[in-house]
């Protein structure tokens, strides 16, 4: 199966792509002897020239840590498959040191980074992954020189937070869409929060669940410049949200809905127009009490939800509008994803056919 999957992978990406296509697998019994398989990603990045497009197969064992040096494409099958029997293609963590890098339908068990103090990573794509800790966009030092301008952040599912640069002219134009956010408890609110946004910075239509345990909580610390937010949903699990940033700065959120799932209030209302103060946004179906993703919730808006066409741009609130499409279990947009395999002759003498039937969805972005 995976061998097929990978075949149809690399005419799909043939047909549309003039970049060379390699391919990663550390399952031991696949054949790496052709020059662009590969048993390891760092391997296949050091043979990648700059456009070409590395496909990593699901798993089960992680891929480890990686360093991206390249401008590249990286692909993985999606954090949350249908089929692979539930493997994933998962990494440790994700270091980017160079310009023009997309990674996407990864699952990542810690996090996202620049490489170093030093270097500069811009026109950057993170998309359909699920991130377990911080997307660290920039540096917290405002005296590092690292630049990270010009990053997509959109369709992930991404625990503790984000963090730009503390110079808001090494991470200007940071657009962050359509993501399922979840700030967990840590050691201080600024360390699990939405950190050092500027006036470049474009968050709209995300999911923010605030799952700390104690105190007030600001989500949006160390904020560089002056801030519009269009489109989001705020909820808490108890504690009192502040939106009010901590460096003087102006936060203005628009058509928006804050809520605290146990019943409370939160104390301040966003500071916009066209918001939904402390109303149930009324998901479809959430049944996690952890605020944790989970593959088997509905994060659409029910008949009876506030945010219906209530949108800056007239469409509903929350993940599933905007300019990108949200998908729960983080198939990459470009590729097709299977959706059913049958093999009808399992058993066949030596040189006779095998039957097998695959169905398969079309990308996303067509």
């Amino acid at each position: 199966m995976k061998k097929l999957f990978t075949l149809l992978s690399i005419l799909t990406i043939g047909l549309t792509h003039a970049q060379n296509v390699l391919i990663v697998d550390n399952d031991p019994v696949i054949d790496t002897s052709p020059s662009h398989m590969f048993n390891n990603i760092t391997d296949a990045i050091a043979a990648a020239n700059n456009g070409d497009i590395i496909y990593v197969q699901p798993s089960i064992t992680s891929y480890g840590a990686i360093t991206i040096n390249k401008e590249i494409t990286l692909f993985g099958s999606g954090h949350a498959p249908i089929l692979n029997d539930g493997r994933r293609t998962e990494l440790s963590n994700v270091r980017i040191d160079a310009d023009n890098i997309k990674i996407s339908g990864f699952y990542i068990s810690t996090f996202i980074s620049y490489a170093s103090n030093s270097s500069t990573s811009n026109n950057i794509i993170i998309e359909d992954n699920y991130v377990n800790q911080t997307i660290f966009v920039g540096s917290t030092n405002a005296n590092h020189t690292t630049t990270n301008n010009n990053w997509i952040i959109r369709g992930n599912v991404i625990n503790y937070g984000i963090t730009l640069h503390a110079d808001p002219t090494k991470s200007v134009n940071t657009v962050i869409t359509n993501n399922h956010i979840t700030l967990l408890n840590g050691s201080s609110s600024a360390a699990y929060a939405l950190r050092y946004f500027n006036d470049t910075t474009i968050f709209n239509n995300n999911l923010v669940r605030i799952n700390f345990t104690w105190g007030n909580v600001n989500i949006f610390p160390n904020m560089t410049g002056d801030v519009t937010l269009f489109n989001n949903i705020f909820i808490s699990n108890g504690v009192n949200t502040i939106f009010t940033p901590t460096t003087g700065r102006t936060l203005t959120i628009n058509n928006s809905i804050s809520y605290m799932s146990t019943g409370g209030t939160i104390s301040l209302a966003m500071p916009g127009t066209g918001n939904f103060d402390n109303q149930n946004p009324f998901l479809t179906s959430v049944t996690s009490s952890a605020f944790a993703f989970d593959i088997e919730d509905d994060y659409t808006l029910s008949p009876s939800s506030p945010g219906l066409n209530a949108g800056s741009d007239g469409n509903d609130i929350g993940i599933y509008n905007g300019d990108y499409d949200f998908d729960m279990r983080g198939y990459p947009t470009e590729l097709p994803y299977l959706t059913s395999f049958t093999i009808s002759n399992n058993l066949i003498e030596a040189g006779e056919n095998i039957n097998v039937n695959v169905q398969a969805n079309a990308n996303k972005s067509n």
